[in-house]
């Protein structure tokens, strides 16, 4: 098939990259700089296996990129909208450039003889999909269909080729069933429902995802104030397979962050209040995120040093994703009350960041970036270490001597006579 993705994010690099393996996919977006880096067959985020997929796509001559969406629109037969829904001021999803896009595509449809299919995989609030066939779409020769993702940054090749299921909502059978041979030699399960419902499911498990994390970090400071190893007893929680459903992100850790879990946390807040519906549970997931935050702070505050080191910085392993990052957060607090802060992370290169991701970080926190060493070894000179992520060096010689306050909640190869405090 010739698909034509529009949005050279996570999702759709993602998606070149997977499908240019089986057909003629064309990427397009509006920031040259992305679309450079498809031609030259490089990946324009760091994500595993995008590199070598890209480039080998590039090679075969299946892959390619443009910013005119005109052109792309007119040689492919399937479009795929993969472009962000950052969060608004009042915590809605903003449809900008999901509603662009559509427009865009439908422009290029005008000017064809054949019909065409859409496949919108941004995350949208319910309804989105059917205002936007009424409003952008009406009496045109497109089929529609709204496919949404389940892949986390870190591993979403991995996350594409094994899902825990596809969703599927069409305008028609002909939609669903052109929509289903984008995934031929993927093993699972498909669900066909409504749009509405379809565009529920990949909120809801966003906010599930954030709430188990919130609440395995509830335990654990509640735990450590009752003298109970919280790790221990998410361990036991997780055995019951049979109720508990999935020990999946219920590990005691540090807080949520990234571009997904906080704006979609919103978004069904946001809902909520529109409808006049209460949901105590949900509208404290965030607050007591911050708590957690803030409670590191506290324990870090509490050591009488004034140098800090920080290894890892993004939001979590295997990607240089800073936006909504907790330890960024980390950092800005420290830096603010005049401490000495040193940042290793091997993943965030700053000028390597691009697109949304390089929007965030200046937008908010640049000045963080002057903190990024590029040796783990150049942290030796800190009085205090926190470890952030996983992946990142295990050198003794950077944690021999120091307080080491590991916020991963799991151990850390801390040795010697380093004093490892593990939240």
């Amino acid at each position: 098939m010739k698909i034509s993705i529009f949005g050279l994010g996570y999702v759709g690099c993602v998606s070149c990259a997977v499908l240019c393996k089986d057909h003629d996919v064309v990427g397009v977006d509006v920031a040259p700089a992305k679309v450079d880096l498809i031609r030259r067959g490089q990946s324009p985020i760091v994500e595993k296996e995008t590199d070598d997929l890209i480039r080998t796509g590039v090679e075969a001559g299946r892959l390619s990129a443009t910013l005119d969406y005109d052109a792309a629109v007119a040689c492919t037969d399937i479009s795929i909208v993969c472009v962000g829904t950052p969060t608004l001021d009042n915590g809605a999803h903003d449809l900008a450039h999901v509603e662009g896009v559509v427009e865009q595509i439908a422009a290029g449809v005008r000017h064809k003889s054949r019909e065409h299919l859409i496949v919108l995989r941004s995350t949208v609030p319910p309804g989105t999909t059917e205002r936007l066939m009424r409003e952008k779409l009406g009496g045109l020769p497109v089929r529609v269909c709204f496919n949404p993702e389940f892949l986390r940054e870190g591993c979403a090749v991995a996350d594409y080729h094994d899902p825990p299921f596809i969703v599927l909502a069409g305008s028609d059978d002909r939609a669903v069933a052109l929509a289903k041979s984008l995934y031929d030699g993927i093993d699972a399960e498909f669900v066909v429902t409504s749009f509405r419902e379809a565009e529920t499911i990949k909120v809801l498990c966003n906010v599930f995802h954030a709430m188990k994390i919130v609440f395995a970090n509830e335990v654990a400071r509640l735990g450590e104030a009752i003298g109970v190893d919280g790790g221990n007893i998410m361990r036991l929680l997780c055995k019951d397979t049979k109720l508990n459903i999935s020990s999946t992100y219920l590990k005691p850790g540090f807080a949520y962050g990234g571009s997904c879990l906080p704006k979609d946390l919103r978004s069904l807040e946001y809902l909520a209040r529109q409808a006049n519906v209460r949901v105590p549970l949900i509208s404290s997931i965030e607050a007591s995120n911050n708590e957690h935050i803030a409670q590191m702070i506290r324990k870090i505050s509490g050591h009488r040093v004034r140098s800090l080191g920080f290894v890892g910085i993004s939001f979590k392993k295997g990607t240089d994703d800073l936006r909504e990052s907790p330890f960024v957060r980390l950092v800005e607090h420290f830096m603010g009350k005049g401490y000495r802060v040193k940042i290793y992370d091997k993943d965030v290169v700053p000028s390597g960041l691009i697109g949304a991701n390089k929007r965030f970080i200046d937008n908010t926190a640049g000045h963080i970036l002057n903190a990024l060493v590029q040796d783990a070894s150049e942290l030796r000179d800190c009085e205090l270490i926190v470890v952030c992520k996983d992946g990142m060096p295990q050198a003794r010689e950077v944690y021999e001597g120091k307080i080491v306050i590991d916020v991963r909640g799991h151990g850390q190869g801390g040795s010697g006579d380093c004093a490892v405090e593990k939240e």
